[in-house]
């Protein structure tokens, strides 16, 4: 029997919101909390909504965050930023979503529903606000039941531990979406290695033009800018476009991944237990289904070994190029600072999307 071992980190107080929030869930609402078994990778926990003493086997999934670090402080409530990787995660999920904001300072807990109209664009990211009004109590059932009733994918019901086959043939589809994401990574790096000896070839030319003190100096200097500024903005273009398909594909490889690591435990690990060693007792279908899976989980390993060290890599030289950018003289022509600006600005959001989607990755190499 294959035996996991999940690594938790421990956050004192990520732990006080999960457990405050189990204690509304279970005391207040009187539906039921289920803990993610493998933890921030996405989700914390899957409520469900409990009707005259029986599960109705309508969910909400729930996202935790605790501590007033997490959140931006409003006079009407907090607000909650998020890259377009979480976004996408979000949205995509087969179940409705919320947010939960617990202040352990203040002995506060607040919540959100996640959904398309909450989310707002705030130049590259997503916020969210969480109105203080909305506390998270009894009083939040008659919405929370709205909201379960809403959006509930029957054909994948794997948070009460039911899979089917074709389920598990989808979810193997889709996590190649995570190594069609990795594609756009090599794509987003050849493109700042043009634009990076672009810059160079730039510096190169000013200082010849700078040398030879010629009459028409500025008239080349303005012809010179305006070829780097269109280059600038054919190469914003390009990044803006990749980054938002690897956040897609990301989220997407990102949604799978959860559902491949719930049903290892409702499924596989069942079938295990049921036949021991011998999987020649299982029917064919299935047994080839679990050889699938673990030839995958071992691919996932080695695809995604060597993407942290590889996005920081990246990372560091995406920095170094925005600092040069916003470092290069603009001579007064407002067209070329307008075009670094939007380069830099884009440079700021890429960099983001990466750090967080380092930190999904280093959590998903935890659990495999």
């Amino acid at each position: 029997m294959i035996v996991n071992k999940v690594m938790n980190r421990y956050n004192p107080t990520e732990r006080l919101g999960v457990n405050e929030t189990e204690k509304i869930v279970i005391q207040n609402l009187g539906w039921i909390f289920r803990e993610q078994p493998i933890v921030d990778v996405g989700l914390d926990a899957i409520i469900e909504q409990v009707e005259n003493d029986e599960p109705t086997g309508k969910f909400i999934a729930v996202q935790i965050k605790s501590g007033s670090g997490n959140f931006y402080k409003t006079q009407k409530g907090l607000s909650y930023y998020v890259t377009n990787i979480h976004y996408n995660y979000w949205l995509n999920l087969s179940i409705p979503i919320i947010l939960i904001a617990h202040i352990p300072e203040e002995g506060k807990t607040y919540w959100q529903e996640i959904i398309g109209t909450n989310l707002k664009r705030n130049k590259k990211s997503w916020k969210i606000e969480i109105p203080f009004k909305q506390e998270f109590n009894e009083k939040s059932e008659k919405r929370l039941t709205k909201i379960a009733s809403v959006k509930n994918d029957k054909r994948f019901d794997i948070y009460r531990g039911r899979v089917d086959s074709n389920n598990i043939k989808d979810i193997i589809e889709d996590l190649r979406s995570l190594n069609n994401a990795t594609d756009c990574l090599s794509n987003i790096a050849a493109i700042i290695e043009k634009q990076t000896k672009e810059t160079i070839n730039m510096g190169d030319k000013l200082k010849e033009l700078s040398l030879k003190n010629t009459p028409n100096a500025i008239t080349e200097f303005s012809i010179l800018y305006k070829g780097i500024s269109r280059t600038m903005n054919i190469t914003t273009k390009r990044i803006e476009t990749e980054v938002e398909l690897f956040s897609q594909l990301y989220s997407v490889g990102i949604t799978s991944f959860e559902k491949f690591l719930i049903t290892q435990y409702t499924f596989i690990l069942k079938l295990e237990e049921f036949t021991g060693s011998n999987t020649t007792q299982l029917p064919i279908e299935i047994n080839s289904i679990l050889s699938e899976y673990v030839d995958l989980k071992e691919t996932l390993k080695v695809n995604f070994k060597q993407l942290p060290n590889q996005i920081d890599s990246a990372v560091s030289e995406y920095i170094n190029l925005r600092e040069t950018l916003k470092n290069t003289p603009t001579h007064n022509f407002s067209f070329f600072k307008e075009a670094k600006n939007q380069l830099v600005e884009v440079l700021s959001f890429l960099i983001h999307e990466f750090q967080d989607a380092k930190g999904l990755t280093t959590r998903i190499l935890e659990k495999l």
